[in-house]
Parts: structure tokens; C-alpha cells; sequence
């Protein structure tokens, strides 16, 4: 079921892409807008209706003199986006906070928790994505969903136990104070969970059973602000949960519950949060191996960096088991005692707001042929580049995997994945059911803007889609490119992967060689620093000049052409032949 999650997750994040669409200079707001000198050649054409034009001193001329006569720029106006009015907000305390009006904010990640003597594959993993928009200054509605089904990493009641829980949480906020330095705000979540359990834990005998109820929370937030870049917040609230569920097991029931926590932004880009919550009964938050409901205190640290004006990270530390306004308040199991480490994405889709694309103030070039090819992948290896905002790309194919993958530009210089694939036979025991999951990448430096190469980072999730035959992977990637000129590029590609008990290395070497227009020759090879296979791939492609398709072949021993399917061998030394087909879609 863990797949089918995965989906619904992705659909929550996925619904503002479609509408993620750039707006004109005339529909800011007032409220939250940056000026940004700036120059008609660093404008895109698509751009171009956004300056604003100074009328003075343009005399009365024919309208042939005014034509050829170059108009004096201003500026161009940005709305800030949400990420950046404010400090990020923790992870279990609500904010006083509202959205501005017409504003969307998602966020999607997972929190990793040790798989302890009990579980299994990478470990434990809680996913989270969540949808808000600002239906006034003081209103704004969302929905989120929460979701864990695995091993838990301790026995219960003497057992090995499998536990599952879905989330799925509409919710709003009303801010009903706003002061200069201090607001106050009420929020509120009608939650539907469905709870899986087994071995007294939810459960009243040991016999698996799983069941949905319905639950929910009432929090009023207090948050006092200095500055913009630091924020100090205290809630209050109660959270009203079933006292059985399954028939009969113990569950949370109803607590009230204070807490407290800090938001600060060290800079323009990086920040810190804190925060923690304690429940004060009579119901509990919290789960012991005896399947008992009791209390502890759920908390949350960590660092943020905005990488883009509408794209920020998170890196985090938790007990907490959900990302909802109720599951946030309970602990992971058991005893609140697991820690978690937590990578988040927080993305605001540019709906009619006007915001920055990148901090990069130099001149937006436009794509070449050459900058098309080298947006994909390579077979084996990964590009650091990234599509550009608001477009799509898609990349599948068949060889030693059937595998897919469709990219969406977040912004110019961030990337969201999805993906899917089905492994090649090997020797691993990874299983070649079909995995499906998702990717992020981030671009930090980029070549064709001027900088002396290009490079990016890129994490990704994949989980199996049946229990018996695969697991889930992780891998993290870094990828370098330099264009020697305009027919030959270098790529760097070290990689580490994790899978089941597994951890593999590796440094991956490419060269893409364009001998004449549109057509590549690609070769790559990655040295395992782990004591696995060396893979390879060698191939060519062919884009024709001025066009957004492209068709590709190659030749491989790896089991699949991305993620963990492109550092793992083919059992017996096989290499398989495979073909793929590339296309992008939208504004370039």
C-alpha cells in the first residue's frame, strides 16, 4: 500500500504545477514588493511585459523617432514570495502566520528513523506533503497528508510488528489579531486516519486489523515577531482522537497540549527553527512496546536554506510520527524515543504573484541546441542542469529496466521528479518488482550563465510496489559538467546509494561529444569506491536542431538507466541494448 501513498502525496504537491504561471507587473501587491534594477537585456521575452518604463524626459516626437529611441528602464517589481516575508515556520508548533491573499505553499518530504533490530530495507520512513492557499489576509485553508506503513524498529509486547497509519487532513487558519510586532490566529484540522496494527499494539489480541476513524485538533497560536527575520511562538490547544480503535486497542483519545518555539533567519537564505510540545492529557500522544497510551514530549530542530526566492529545504531533527495539525503532536513509537531525520522542500507556485525566478541577477540566456541536449540525463550518469520554470520534461524508455521519468521545473534552477522503473536481473537482493518515488534537484552553479562549470545536487526516494519481491532505495547524488566547447562535455557523477542492508559507491565519468549538429555519442563508466561492479554505458542520441524531442540508444550493464538501477550490476555480466526517447514541453 505504501506506493498507492506515494501517489496520493505526489497528486497533493503535483495539483499547483498546473496552474504555476507568470504574472504581470500590474497585479502586485503592495504590501510585499521588491524593486530589482535591472536591464532590458537580462529580461526573457516572456519577461518583457513586466518593465515598468519611466516617462520623463521623452519629448514629443514622430512616432518613427520614438520607436527607434531606447526608453529609459526603472525597474522591474517582484512580490516576495512567502519564504521570504518570513522566517520558516517549525515542524510541531502552528504559527499566528497567515499566507498573502491569492498565495499557494506546498511541501513534501520525508523523516528517516532507525530500523532498530526489528525492521527492515533503509529503514523507517514517515512521508508528508501538504497544500495551503491564502484565501484572504486573514483566512487561508489546505490540506495535508501524512502516511507510515512498516516494521517498527522495536518488538511489541515481545513481537516483531508491522504499523501503518494514514492521515489525510483538510484544515485552515484564521488570524484574528494582527499587530505591528504580534498576532494571533486560530487553527483547525478534520482529520480522516486510518490506523494498521497488530501484536496489542492498537489492537486488542495480536491478530493484525486495521480501521479508519476520524479525528482532529483546535490550536490558537500566539507569535510575536522581531524584524521580520526573527519570530517567537507559543501555542495552545486540544487535540480529540477515538479511545479505541480496531475493536477494542487503546488509542490517543482527547489531550490538551501547550508548546513553544523559535523561527530565525540568519540571513536573506539561511535560518534555524526549534520547538517542542507538551502534551497534558487526560488522553496520551504517545505508545509504549506494551501498547499502552502514555505521554511525551514531541519536539523538532533544525536548519532551512532558500535556494530559490520560491523553493526553500529543510534539514531536520524530530520524535514527532506525522506532519499534520493532529499527528504532529504524537510521538514516534515507541516512547517518543526514535529520532528522525527529516528532509523537507517547501515550493510557492508563482500563480499570479510575479515572483523572482532565481537570485541570479545575470541576463537569462536563451536555451541552444546543445543547452537542450544537455538538460537530460546521460544514460548512466546525471546532468546538474535543470529545466527552467514552469516547464515539463519526460524521459523513458525500454533496456534493462522499463523506467520513466518526468521532471517539472520548481523554478530556474530547482527540479521536481517523478519516477518510476523496473529493474534489470542482478545479484542484489533488490528485487525487480516496479518502483515508483521521486526526486529533487537543486542547481548551484551554471555554465551557460557564465560560471566556469555547472553543478547540482539531487536526492531520490524509491519504494517498491510489491512486498515480496524488492525494496526501497535512497540515492544522493553530485553532478558536474563542463563544456569544453560547444561539442565536447566532461561530467563528474559520484553517487552513493542505500538499499535493504546494502550501501554502494561510486564516481561516475562521462563524455558526451556532439560531432555535428543535433547528433551525441555518449560514453560513461562508474568505479565503484564500494565493493561492488564497475558499470558502464556507451550510446548516441540524436535531437534535430530548433525541436524539443530527442531518440536515443545505448548499451549498459547496469540494471536500470537512473537512481538505484544505475550503480547496480546485471547478474552473470549481462549487458543489455536499450532505447529511450526525450522530450520537452513548455516556454524554453
Amino acid at each position: 500500500m505504501k506506493f498507492q501513498y506515494l501517489l496520493l502525496s505526489n497528486l497533493i504537491v503535483g495539483v499547483s504545477f498546473f496552474v504555476d504561471t507568470p504574472a504581470f507587473a500590474d497585479d502586485i501587491s503592495d504590501s510585499w514588493v521588491v524593486k530589482s534594477p535591472i536591464t532590458a537585456d537580462s529580461l526573457s521575452p516572456s519577461s518583457s511585459s513586466q518593465v515598468l518604463f519611466s516617462q520623463e524626459n521623452i519629448t514629443p516626437e514622430s512616432p518613427t523617432t520614438i520607436e527607434n529611441t531606447p526608453k529609459p528602464i526603472e525597474s522591474v517589481e517582484y512580490s516576495l514570495t512567502p519564504l521570504q516575508i518570513k522566517p520558516f515556520e517549525p515542524m510541531t508548533v502552528e504559527t499566528a502566520n497567515v499566507l498573502p491573499q491569492g498565495a499557494i505553499y506546498t511541501s513534501y518530504g520525508a523523516n528517516l528513523f532507525s530500523k532498530g533490530s526489528e525492521g527492515g530495507g533503509i529503514g523507517l520512513q514517515t512521508y508528508n506533503a501538504s497544500i495551503e492557499y491564502g484565501i484572504n489576509d486573514k483566512l487561508q485553508i489546505g490540506a495535508g497528508l501524512s502516511f507510515f506503513d512498516d516494521v517498527l524498529g522495536s518488538r511489541f509486547n515481545g513481537k516483531a510488528t508491522d504499523f501503518g497509519f494514514l492521515s489525510l487532513a483538510p484544515n485552515f487558519k484564521y488570524q484574528f489579531i494582527n499587530q505591528d510586532n504580534y498576532n494571533v490566529a486560530v487553527v483547525g484540522s478534520l482529520e480522516f486516519i486510518k490506523i494498521t496494527g497488530e501484536n496489542g499494539l492498537f489492537t486488542p489480541t495480536n491478530r493484525s486489523d486495521s480501521s479508519t476513524t476520524v479525528g482532529g485538533t483546535i490550536q490558537v497560536p500566539f507569535t510575536y515577531t522581531s524584524s521580520n527575520t526573527y519570530q517567537w511562538h507559543v501555542v495552545g490547544g486540544l487535540t480529540v482522537l477515538p479511545d479505541s480503535i480496531n475493536g477494542g486497542g487503546d488509542f490517543y483519545g482527547t489531550f490538551f497540549n501547550i508548546g513553544t518555539g523559535i523561527s530565525f533567519k540568519f540571513d536573506e537564505r539561511f535560518g534555524f527553527f526549534g520547538d517542542i510540545n507538551v502534551p497534558l492529557g487526560p488522553g496520551g500522544n504517545s505508545v509504549n512496546t506494551r501498547g499502552d497510551i502514555t505521554k511525551s514530549v514531541v519536539w523538532s530542530a533544525g536548519l532551512n536554506y532558500l535556494h530559490s526566492p520560491n523553493v526553500g529545504i529543510d534539514l531536520s531533527i524530530t520524535n514527532r510520527l506525522g506532519s499534520t495539525p493532529a499527528t504532529k503532536l504524537l510521538s514516534f513509537l515507541p516512547d517518543g524515543g526514535p529520532v528522525g531525520v527529516g528532509l523537507n522542500v517547501r515550493y510557492t507556485p508563482d500563480i499570479g504573484q510575479n515572483y523572482q525566478v532565481s537570485f541570479d541577477t545575470r541576463p537569462i540566456q536563451p536555451f541552444s541546441s546543445r543547452d537542450k541536449q544537455l538538460l537530460f540525463d546521460g544514460i548512466i550518469l546525471s546532468s546538474p542542469n535543470t529545466i527552467r520554470q514552469g516547464m515539463f520534461s519526460f524521459d523513458g524508455g525500454i533496456g534493462p529496466s522499463v523506467n520513466f521519468q518526468v521532471g517539472y521545473g520548481m523554478s530556474n534552477n530547482a527540479q521536481l521528479e517523478f519516477i518510476g522503473q523496473q529493474l534489470g536481473e542482478s545479484d542484489e537482493d533488490i528485487g525487480n518488482s516496479v518502483k515508483l518515488g521521486g526526486a529533487t534537484k537543486l542547481r548551484f552553479l551554471n555554465q551557460s550563465q557564465g560560471d566556469p562549470f555547472s553543478f547540482g545536487l539531487r536526492g531520490a526516494f524509491q519504494e517498491a510496489t510489491t512486498t515480496d519481491d524488492g525494496v526501497g532505495s535512497f540515492t544522493a547524488e553530485a553532478a558536474f559538467s563542463y563544456e569544453v566547447n560547444d561539442k565536447i562535455a566532461l561530467m563528474f557523477n559520484p553517487k552513493a546509494g542505500i538499499y535493504g542492508g546494502n550501501n554502494i559507491l561510486g564516481a561516475g565519468l562521462g563524455l558526451n561529444v556532439q560531432p555535428f549538429p543535433g547528433f551525441q555519442i555518449i560514453g560513461e563508466v562508474t568505479p565503484m569506491l564500494s565493493n561492488d561492479a564497475t558499470v558502464w554505458a556507451a550510446g548516441a542520441r540524436y535531437m534535430p536542431p530548433q525541436t524539443n524531442v530527442g531518440l536515443g540508444v545505448y548499451t549498459t550493464n547496469a540494471t536500470g538507466t537512473t537512481d538505484i538501477g544505475s550503480v547496480v550490476s546485471q547478474s552473470d555480466g549481462n549487458v543489455s541494448v536499450g532505447f529511450n526517447i526525450m522530450w520537452l514541453l513548455g516556454n524554453n
